[in-house]
């Protein structure tokens, strides 16, 4: 039986549980439960109980005890509060008397409905997955809020595609309130038409100038020109049942159309065949305008139908001279967090805009933290008329990119807060060495800033053609696609001179908690160390791609050196994987798709006697990267 207290106002007093979690329909809103439930311990170090709504009575819970109801189920609608009257994804935390309803009309609402409480009522802040990345303030007393709360998220999608996946990953993103309610459908629509439809019907495909060899199958693209294509679509969409929604994005890469009847769909006319076909023209009044023609054939079969695609690659700046987009069109905007003039130029056509970035591409594995710039231009889409948001893609690098994905995450949830307010939250994790970590986010924040990576939209957009990166890229004739060219301008960017002052910034880290010996404290020691753990990753793989890159290897290193050193990495990042520092799995996925030379058979020119003189040149990389 459980100790009745004079006071009713407290989920935990001075240690002591004064509140109950009622279970009320089985598993239904087990994991938010389980979320509540363990931060409160943390909080606290109160244990509350977990009782099955029909168990109250026999239990004897005292009338002063807070009834935490968790879900839907009776007790919640006898306090007035039924799920079936929340919209989709909407989320419910209201005080009733004695009881504290936390519900939503699905297992993830329910989810939202608990982080929503332990944001507002405790501070809990969910850094990176895990233990050590879930910042929980500690208190021995915790009062019942005065909250009735129903909030929705505000993007009907919100998705930060995590490459790899597990159970402390899906809570982050679960507390973060990820999820849709979203009828649009994005992706590379035409992947296996080439396969399908080539061989009976090659006219409906981009041909290759003279010379050059067919990309891809699954990133040939479509002749626009050809009103059959519409009418396979439109068949391949009825065929589907007629939805409300369908996709019609461009495959990827390069290998667009030169014929003179796609060519007469430009504007302006007159580009250069081969910038056109190498993905380096300026397509989008072609595509505008098969887009319209195919919108208004569909619209005559059903009124409501809209098309969803990307303004990506060739055709993701906005129409040109007045054109404009019919009613139905949804846009996959994917371009830089520079493009507020294309943003706004797509919204004023009356697209329903998605935001749709690869800006964590860039970089590769470095702490790039484009923290202000790519943060109040999420703010400016949110105000500007986003409807949904896709990142590609949470990469995995917790330890030097968290904040990236931490930002975004915080600003979906909590668009009223700042740039600088998320900067804060996350620094704050750090007790007393909260302001030396701010030291740290800024040296890495003016770092990025300066080296200007360029940013993947189809192909690499240069954001500063002064910037170390594309500095470094002249100079030594290294790659410049964003997707690959992070790793090997690692020798080159991130020096032991640069290393060694971002260490230095950590080492007065520790000093500021050195004499702290309290669990808290502890923990602070700990994220610390996770930071200088994915600084220590980012100088073993420097030295790994130093020596398996033809044309940054050392005089004289030898084939087993270089194995010795991939070996060596290879052992760490499977030690720093379980602390999700990186994500070991994804990483090396990233890097073999890229052939990034970590492992011995990506690499060349080891039986040469002049290493370092041979290897591919950065143009030679970039075109693997073409789907040429």
């Amino acid at each position: 039986m459980l100790k009745d207290h004079e006071n009713s106002l407290y989920l935990v007093y001075k240690g002591e549980p004064r509140a109950v979690i009622v279970r009320q329909n089985g598993a239904i809103g087990k994991e938010a439960i389980d979320e509540l439930r363990s931060r409160i311990r943390k909080a606290t170090g109160a244990d509350l109980p977990v009782v099955d709504a029909e168990e109250l009575e026999r239990l004897d819970v005292p009338e002063s005890h807070i009834r935490l109801l968790v879900g839907p189920g009776p007790m919640t609608e006898a306090a007035g509060i039924r799920a079936v009257d929340l919209k989709q994804e909407a989320y419910r935390v209201a005080v009733r008397d004695n009881r504290l309803v936390l519900t939503g009309a699905s297992h993830a609402a329910i989810l939202y409905a608990v982080s929503y409480l332990l944001d507002a009522s405790i501070g809990v802040r969910y850094l990176w997955p895990g233990e050590l990345g879930t910042y929980v303030p500690r208190r021995d007393t915790l009062e019942l809020p005065d909250m009735d709360v129903t909030r929705q998220p505000e993007a009907e999608q919100r998705r930060l595609r995590a490459i790899e996946k597990g159970p402390e990953i899906e809570r982050w993103l679960g507390v973060h309130l990820m999820g849709s309610r979203s009828q649009f459908a994005f992706g590379h629509a035409f992947t296996a038409w080439y396969d399908k439809y080539g061989k009976a019907h090659p006219e409906y495909f981009a041909q290759p100038p003279a010379g050059q060899q067919q990309v891809l199958s699954e990133r040939v693209k479509l002749d626009l020109s050809k009103e059959a294509v519409d009418d396979v679509i439109i068949r391949e969409w009825q065929a589907a049942g007629s939805p409300d929604n369908w996709n019609v994005s461009p495959n990827d890469g390069s290998g667009f159309c030169i014929s003179a009847d796609c060519l007469a769909m430009d504007e302006p006319a007159g580009q250069s065949i081969d910038a056109i076909w190498k993905a380096e023209g300026q397509l989008t009044a072609r595509y505008v305008k098969f887009w319209n023609r195919l919108l208004g054939k569909m619209r005559v079969l059903n009124p409501n139908v809209t098309l969803s695609t990307y303004a990506y690659s060739s055709y993701k700046e906005p129409p040109p001279n007045g054109l404009k987009l019919k009613d139905g069109m949804v846009i996959g905007f994917v371009h830089t967090f520079q493009a507020y003039e294309q943003w706004q130029g797509w919204h004023d056509t009356g697209a329903k805009l998605f935001l749709r970035p690869n800006w964590w591409h860039s970089g590769a594995i470095a702490p790039n933290l484009m923290l202000h710039a790519t943060g109040n231009y999420f703010k400016f889409a949110q105000q500007h008329g986003m409807i949904g948001f896709d990142f590609d893609s949470i990469m995995g690098y917790w330890g030097t990119q968290g904040l990236n994905y931490y930002l975004i995450a915080r600003l979906s949830a909590r668009p009223e807060l700042s740039v600088d307010d998320v900067i804060a939250e996350y620094a704050s994790a750090f007790g007393k060495a909260a302001p030396v970590i701010r030291d740290y986010i800024g040296y890495w924040e003016r770092f990025s800033e300066e080296t200007a990576y360029n940013v993947s939209a189809g192909n690499g957009v240069t954001m500063d053609p002064n910037g170390r990166f594309e500095t470094v890229v002249r100079q030594y004739d290294l790659p410049g696609s964003p997707l690959n060219s992070g790793w090997y301008t690692l020798p080159y960017l991130y020096t032991d001179s640069v290393l060694g002052e971002a260490y230095a910034i950590l080492d007065r880290a520790d000093q500021a908690v050195a004499g702290d010996r309290d669990d808290a404290a502890e923990e602070v020691k700990q994220r610390i160390a996770f930071l200088r753990e994915g600084l220590h990753h980012l100088e073993l793989t420097r030295e790994v791609i130093r020596y398996g890159y033809e044309k940054t290897r050392p005089d004289g290193a030898t084939r087993e050196q270089f194995i010795a050193k991939s070996e060596e990495l290879d052992r760490y990042r499977k030690e720093i994987s379980a602390r999700h520092v990186i994500s070991y799995d994804a990483l090396l996925s990233s890097e073999q798709r890229r052939n990034i030379p970590t492992i011995l058979s990506r690499t060349t020119g080891w039986d040469q006697t002049n290493p370092g003189a041979g290897g591919p040149s950065g143009a030679e990389l970039d075109e693997q990267f073409r789907g040429l």
